[in-house]
């Protein structure tokens, strides 16, 4: 066999373009068999290529059925395919047994899984349809052999495998609590192969046993006689034995859904390119989106294709198109595609009785742009109608229009804020409401255990900012080695906690900025009561507990809090913290000491301290919020004021709109590729502020060079319209852009190749809110919200636990998560933000608010870490830029800039790779066409006509009124007083 290939070599073989490909596996063999000479007998004509297929199946009978689109194609070898799904439903996950073809379908608003058998002797299906499960969870990827149909149950990280036995009877494969995912099975059922997920890795293991290993594997496909795997990853697919020594066999480059023939010796690759989204409100939105979409352009000229693939030592020789033109049931797919986008805008935002003369709405925009879709000639066609659908879309929640007003990610937290305003507080005793309700009903985004920043602009007087952010504990220094295990954080659990500062930060903003006609007790009422009578676990509160089940189940207060007979609450459930009542009841009755001093202290610092924290109740009793002044600049006729260091997220913001303002005349940039690629580039040539913003306590920190004007004007000659800039080209404060420019004028040779392989070495893999010293990275959490009223005066805050659970541990009797916030600091004391006693950390929060002269006019802030400065800027560009109210800002379908150095060999494509821009659906075609045309990777998180990362908070106020918008993504709600 060929020479065992390590994982960590493959990134030097990318590069072949996508396709379904057929592979023969050789071995020892010097030849390869007579079915792959048969593969290679025709050279097919572009016109008859199979593109777009996944989820390939082949039966001993010779018939290759696929998905693509939602439906299921047969084809024999050299004839064309055949659509053999039936309905209206998506089509998935095709699998044979003998003459047996199962799959999953979605008929029923589940997937469940279905069989149906053929003639063997022409291949027609003449037998009905059998439905075999009929769970209230998704039913996939199902398996057959000697009896047994395993299938896994459950999307996301819910996933199970379970096996299905004679007509009826259904259990667990395994009694463990893992996600699994992707269950295969021998011909003779001897052997039952499946993917488990881990937070760190990915494993394959057949029959309880770990064969490969690691944090890419995307599919397996288990050779009929049980003795081979064929495991695909981002980085190819390998060959691997199920028994004797573990060792892998390079078998391609190419990466995709893999399956076996049924006679051992040819290996289907149906190549795919997205990765699995993940999070927003729903665990099972969290997909492959492509397994899940109609109309993937299928026929386009970049689409998947479908090849064959001989495998002589050499791997990827010889790759044979394989020919059989696809019939085109182009109505049907066509009214498919379209129904299923309108469907699922219908169910998430049109599905309440809040929302009823929306749907009417939603319902009028089907009935004319249906049969458009319909009758569309092309994918591409069909593509544009869909795109003028989402355009057509009513706004997804109500705005509030009033004298005052509250956005917020939870109606419970609005209610709050419209309660003060309604007893004549002003809008920071509304603002203080609002930060303890969302802290009960939102416990997983922030709380009392946690921290932000505020910003106020009150009527009469300069703007200014509360900052809460916490911080290391005395004895929580680099000189205490035990707050790290083998030099890496623990992955959850009391030792990652900060002295928290969200009570001391509503405390002082009260103290210095409330209206006083409101006591502090009736501003944490609202909380109070939310906590004793319960509340209904939204969405996102949901997700957090079945994406982090493993975390919070390790510890006995938070199973008692968030569990009930060891499962996991779910959506609608209903939450009683009396515990949290009661801590509250406490700061109610004596201000900021009812936390940091007392009986909660104590308890709190006590049952910390005993599990390895460094924390004190003199640390609590010591810790102190700070007035600041906020960092301000100018964007075209606006001023705008955001979070001050050790924040760097204002910093970040101002730098980035310098640099776009260098864009004369920006448009909308969901349609203008040009507005989108300037947007893009700012976002890039913004100076970094790595070892420059740390706790001003500590370290010398001057934003003014971040800020400044003249710097943009500089580092916006970087800027061409013509093309995407790359890692290579803009290394923080060093411009290898502005360097090879000025070689080009002289003549002299670019030093790029000497430091193409140059990396940020000490960037973390979980993002800029973390050290490198992470042992696991966690989805990014958080929560904003914005208050305002008509006489001038707003508030814009972003408070946190860090990640979505916080450290996912509730001490007991408290109620309430805690940040996770020891993870931010560094573990090398020449660094800015290294881990120093009373150190506070730095963050990407970003509450803004901008002015028209003295007056505010916006107010903003945004969630989602790296998606927060991203957030806020778009919605800021389209409220200021575009002039639209803040519904229809926040519901602007996000962006993420991202991307950086990987190993490459210098010289080499991928030694200056492109940036990869995660995005949101909703942008026009033609404006991702160009942006792949300039030289950007796209990687979308989002199903079509979803709104899923960066939730946020925003206010447009007027003159005489103020509205507040409602940002989908969560539960977000708008409440005002008329």
């Amino acid at each position: 066999m060929q020479p065992s290939v390590t994982v960590a070599a493959l990134v030097l073989v990318l590069g072949v373009s996508p396709g379904l490909f057929v592979a023969q596996h050789v071995g020892a063999q010097e030849s390869a068999p007579a079915g792959a000479d048969a593969a290679r007998k025709t050279a097919p004509t572009a016109d008859t290529l199979v593109r777009g297929a996944r989820r390939p199946s082949a039966s001993a009978l010779g018939l290759l059925v696929f998905q693509r689109d939602g439906q299921l194609y047969r084809q024999r070898a050299g004839e064309p395919a055949v659509v053999i799904s039936e309905g209206s439903a998506f089509h998935r996950d095709p699998s044979w047994e003998g003459s047996t073809l199962y799959w999953a379908a979605d008929s029923g608003g589940r997937y469940a899984i279905y069989s149906r058998t053929t003639d063997d002797a022409t291949g027609a299906f003449t037998a009905p349809v059998k439905r075999l499960t009929n769970s209230v969870a998704h039913d996939v990827s199902p398996a057959a052999s000697a009896g047994r149909v395993y299938f896994q149950r459950g999307l996301g990280n819910d996933s199970r495998i379970w096996v299905r036995e004679g007509t009826a009877t259904e259990r667990r494969l395994n009694t463990t609590e893992q996600t699994e995912k992707r269950p295969r099975v021998s011909a003779n059922g001897t052997v039952v192969a499946y993917i488990v997920h881990t937070e760190t890795t990915r494993r394959v293991v057949a029959n309880g046993r770990t064969i490969f290993t690691d944090n890419s594997i995307e599919d397996i496909a288990l050779a009929p006689a049980g003795t081979q795997l064929a495991v695909s990853t981002r980085n190819g697919v390998f060959v691997v034995p199920v028994a004797g020594e573990p060792f892998s066999n390079l078998l391609s480059r190419t990466h995709g859904d893999v399956d076996w023939s049924a006679d051992g010796t040819l290996v289907t690759i149906a190549e795919f390119r997205e990765t699995a989204m993940s999070y927003n409100g729903d665990p099972d939105r969290g997909v492959d989106r492509a397994a899940h979409e109609r109309v993937s352009m299928a026929q386009s000229v970049t689409a998947p294709q479908m090849l064959r693939l001989p495998a002589p030592l050499a791997p990827d020789a010889g790759r044979i198109l394989v020919a059989g033109p696809l019939p085109e049931p182009r109505a049907q797919l066509n009214a498919a595609a379209f129904d299923r986008v309108w469907e699922r805008s219908a169910r998430l935002y049109f599905g309440t009785p809040t929302m009823a003369a929306s749907r009417t709405v939603w319902d009028a925009v089907r009935a004319r742009l249906r049969p458009m879709a319909v009758a569309a000639a092309t994918d591409s066609s069909v593509q544009d109608v869909i795109y003028r659908l989402l355009q057509a879309r009513p706004p997804l929640r109500v705005e509030a229009t009033g004298k005052a007003a509250v956005s917020s990610a939870h109606p419970v937290a609005t209610d709050a804020g419209l309660e003060i305003f309604r007893k004549g507080g002003n809008v920071v005793d509304a603002a203080v409401a609002v930060s303890f309700a969302l802290g009960v009903v939102e416990p997983d985004a922030s709380g009392i255990g946690g921290y932000g920043e505020m910003v106020i602009a009150l009527k009469g007087k300069q703007p200014t900012l509360i900052e809460f952010m916490s911080r290391v504990p005395e004895e929580g220094g680099l000189s205490n080695t035990s707050l790290l295990t083998n030099g890496r954080y623990p992955s959850d659990g009391p030792v990652l906690v900060n002295v928290p500062g969200t009570v001391a930060g509503m405390y002082l903003a009260w103290q210095q900025h409330g209206s006083k006609k409101v006591t502090w007790a009736e501003l944490i009422a609202p909380a109070i009561r939310a906590a004793r009578t319960g509340y209904a676990v939204s969405d996102g509160l949901a997700t957090t507990l079945a994406t982090e089940r493993e975390h919070f189940a390790k510890y006995e207060g938070s199973r008692a809090l968030f569990f009930r007979n060891g499962v996991p609450m779910q959506r609608g459930d209903t939450v009683k913290n009396p515990d949290l009542a009661w801590v509250l009841e406490q700061i109610a009755a004596k201000g900021a000491d009812g936390f940091y001093k007392g009986e909660v202290a104590t308890k709190y610092a006590g049952d910390l301290r005993a599990k390895g924290n460094a924390m004190k109740v003199s640390d609590l009793a010591r810790y102190f919020a700070n007035e600041r002044a906020p960092v301000c600049g100018t964007y075209r006729t606006y001023r705008l004021c955001s979070g001050a260091p050790p924040v760097s997220g204002g910093a970040d913001l101002v730098a980035r709109l310098n640099l776009l303002e260098q864009f004369p005349a920006p448009k909308p940039y969901t349609d203008d590729a040009p507005t989108l690629h300037a947007m893009l580039s700012a976002w890039f040539l913004t100076p970094s502020s790595r070892n420059k913003i740390a706790d001003p306590a500590l370290w010398p920190v001057d934003v003014a060079t971040i800020v400044d004007k003249d710097t943009a004007k500089v580092r916006w000659q970087c800027y061409a319209a013509d093309k995407a800039l790359t890692p290579r080209a803009v290394r923080g404060d060093t411009l290898e852009c502005l360097k090879d420019r000025a070689k080009a004028a002289t003549g002299a040779p670019s030093d790029a190749a000497a430091e193409e392989n140059t990396a940020l070495s000490d960037a973390s893999p979980c993002g800029d809110e973390h050290a490198r010293e992470m042992t696991v990275c966690h989805a990014a959490g958080t929560t904003a919200y914005t208050v305002a009223d008509a006489d001038g005066n707003a508030v814009a805050v972003t408070q946190t636990l860090g990640t979505w659970g916080g450290n996912f541990y509730v001490t007991p009797g408290l109620g309430f998560l805690s940040n996770d916030k020891l993870t931010s600091y560094g573990t090398d004391p020449t660094q800015y933000g290294s881990r120093l006693p009373f150190a506070r950390h730095g963050s990407t929060l970003a509450p803004t608010i901008a002015f028209k002269g003295d007056r505010p006019v916006f107010a903003v802030g945004a969630a989602g870490n790296a998606w927060i400065t991203s957030a806020v800027y778009q919605t800021l560009i389209g409220a200021l830029d575009f002039g639209l109210g803040p519904q229809r800002a926040l519901e602007l379908p996000r962006f993420l800039p991202g991307g950086g150095f990987g190993p490459a060999t210098p010289g080499s494509a991928a030694a200056n790779p492109p940036y990869t821009i995660q995005l949101e659906d909703g942008f026009a075609p033609q404006v991702m066409q160009r942006l792949r045309t300039l030289g950007y990777d796209l990687s979308f998180v989002s199903a079509r006509g979803e709104l899923r990362e960066g939730y946020g908070g925003a206010i447009r106020i007027g003159g005489r009124t103020v509205t507040a918008g409602a940002d989908p993504r969560r539960a977000g709600a708008a409440g005002a007083i008329r």
